[in-house]
């Protein structure tokens, strides 16, 4: 087959690296051997001129048959695949599979392409093709197999097929239990679909490994334990990070006329952390305060991103800028005080604080417990949330704030009108709503919903339609406590003004244990809806604490179980609690300075 010569195969300013007077000609001929296609190909690579490498090896395949040909359009493929041409990535794998199906990478890259032009079922086929050789003559490759079953996995998992999900991470672990990472999701996806316990036996893996291998997010709801959180934080960052700590600004303290504050953040959206941002930013002082968004928010094109990035003095945009170029652009600003609005949580880029771009650095809002990360100073909170006797269990030192260190917004005038019939509630039922993020319910709260249905025969429990599994499960668990499912309500996921909408029709809003709500319980109280919370030692199961004594509704806060189901009968007969704004949320970052 002969291919129409390329135009920019060699750019004028690449001098071949062999004698041959012409390259192409020699390419089209059939006389280049393959090694000296690939070693000129990977030097137009090195100098920048990937497409013309792209270019040598379309040419050399259509002019020459060799029996390593399946090398070489996987090799054309993942030059393809790096230059974002997907679909003749695909056509180049797929040829290289024509020639040689056992190739294990190639099925690997495959995958990964079909993953990227949103081909997800594709993709999950692409790697079966590889695990379902475990059982062929020919073993193959121990890490490529676990590469294939964990990309599956965690296709899975973004799709919300949790199920799934587990049983291919439980396939890669028995063929190498020793996966950190592979255990780390695993927990995790088990606390997501409600799977109890969540920490099941497997072959190989002791608990103690997988208390080590639980991320932070997921420790926060799995322990009240101040301790193994902190434990888990320093872990994670450990094997996760690995990052060198430098001291870009030099100087302790810049003396300018307002301090400069700046906010690292890529969820400037319609984010949980985005809804909160408002109030906090409206409780800064700008006659002591020069305000800077560092932004690496992928824009939704939200009303509400604009008017969020209108409340900052400057905004930079740090998207396409390396951690390093974001820190430099920070340290050109001479920003006195930086705050990280991730900390453990998605989309975190601490390779920007590990730089040390700012004199003083914390974190606030992202991450509700100590991150672990030995480059922050201060933590922003409040003194119910993180009182000074339980400060030991972090590395940040707390930075107090008057009022909730969660911003209390006010209420939401322009909500549309949402009755019960629209939701298939009943109007004479007495609506318990049960709305956090389906990982936080552990085994002991549910118990203690199952309790209230049992002791209040009018009461309906109203929980998130999450995913499948979760839904089944929850499910399972009612049946155990013998609870009737009539009386347990499940919608799906909405808009954050439909959301707020629907909170109204509860008659009381159940917290979870031992991860609070944080944004939600905001959007509860704002929404007049009685708040059950309980608290205990660490600063996540006591953001609850934190709103009800800012909102005047410290009462429905309590450290017991029996505590927790008698506010909520005593509420059945009273009614329904009026927004109170609150003690207004006011940050001081001059007491960074006192030592």
């Amino acid at each position: 087959m002969n291919a129409p010569l390329p135009h920019h195969l060699i750019p004028s300013d690449v001098t071949p690296m062999e004698t041959e007077p012409d390259i192409v000609a020699l390419v089209s001929s059939g006389g280049m051997a393959l090694s000296v296609m690939v070693s000129h190909a990977e030097q137009l690579q090195r100098d920048g001129h990937a497409q013309a490498a792209s270019n040598l090896y379309a040419l050399w395949l259509a002019h020459h048959d060799d029996p390593r040909k399946h090398l070489v359009w996987f090799n054309h493929g993942s030059l393809l695949q790096q230059l974002g041409h997907l679909d003749q990535a695909q056509n180049a794998y797929e040829q290289a599979l024509a020639l040689a199906p056992d190739f294990a990478q190639a099925h690997i890259n495959l995958g990964l392409v079909l993953e990227k032009r949103g081909q997800s079922a594709q993709a999950i086929a692409a790697w079966a093709g590889l695990t379902g050789q475990r059982y062929a003559k020919d073993p193959v490759d121990p890490d490529m197999l676990t590469a294939a079953l964990n990309h599956i996995g965690r296709v899975h998992e973004n799709n919300r097929h949790y199920r799934q999900a587990l049983e291919a991470l439980e396939h890669s672990l028995l063929i190498n239990p020793k996966q950190a990472g592979v255990i780390q999701h695993w927990v995790h996806i088990r606390q997501k679909s409600c799977e109890w316990p969540v920490y099941k036996p497997l072959p190989g893996i002791s608990k103690n490994e997988m208390l080590m291998a639980t991320s932070p997010l997921a420790m926060l709801a799995l322990t009240d334990d101040p301790l193994l959180q902190l434990l888990s934080a320093h872990a994670f960052v450990a094997r996760t990070y690995g990052l060198k700590e430098e001291r870009l600004c030099k100087v302790k303290q810049y003396h300018h006329p307002k301090k400069r504050i700046g906010f690292a953040s890529g969820d400037l959206r319609e984010h949980a952390v985005g809804f909160l941002l408002p109030t906090m930013l409206q409780g800064i002082d700008r006659d002591r305060y020069e305000v800077f968004a560092y932004d690496f928010t992928a824009d939704d094109g939200s009303e509400h991103r604009k008017r969020l990035l209108g409340m900052f003095d400057h905004v930079r945009p740090i998207q396409s800028l390396t951690d390093r170029q974001a820190a430099e652009r920070i340290l050109e600003d001479e920003i006195d005080v930086m705050v990280d609005l991730h900390g453990l949580s998605s989309g975190a880029r601490p390779g920007i604080f590990a730089l040390h771009p700012a004199p003083k650095q914390g974190t606030y809002l992202g991450f509700i417990g100590t991150t672990g990360m030995p480059w922050f100073d201060f933590v922003i909170t409040d003194r119910h949330a993180l009182p000074p006797e339980h400060t030991e269990y972090f590395m940040e030192k707390p930075l107090y704030v008057e009022g909730s260190f969660i911003p209390l917004t006010p209420p939401d005038e322009n909500l549309p009108m949402v009755t019960r019939s629209d939701v298939g509630l009943s109007e004479q039922a007495f609506v318990m709503g049960a709305f956090g993020n389906v990982y936080k319910i552990t085994p002991e709260m549910f118990a203690v919903w199952m309790q209230l249905l049992r002791e209040m025969p009018n009461a309906v429990l109203w929980l998130i339609d999450d995913n499948p599994t979760t839904t089944e499960n929850l499910k399972n668990q009612a049946r155990k406590a013998n609870a009737d499912l009539s009386r347990i309500h499940f919608s799906a996921r909405t808009v954050h003004k439909e959301f707020c909408a629907r909170l109204k029709l509860c008659d009381v809003y159940l917290d979870t244990y031992p991860y609070n709500c944080g944004s939600t319980s905001n959007d509860v109280i704002r929404n007049g809806v009685p708040l059950i919370t309980k608290y205990g030692p660490t600063m996540v199961s006591r953001m609850g604490l934190s709103i009800g004594a800012a909102s005047g509704h410290l009462n429905h806060a309590v450290c017991t179980d029996a505590d927790y189901i008698q506010c909520v009968v005593e509420i059945q007969n009273s009614e329904k609690t009026e927004f109170k704004p609150g003690v207004a949320l006011s940050i001081c970052f001059d007491g960074l300075y006192a030592n």
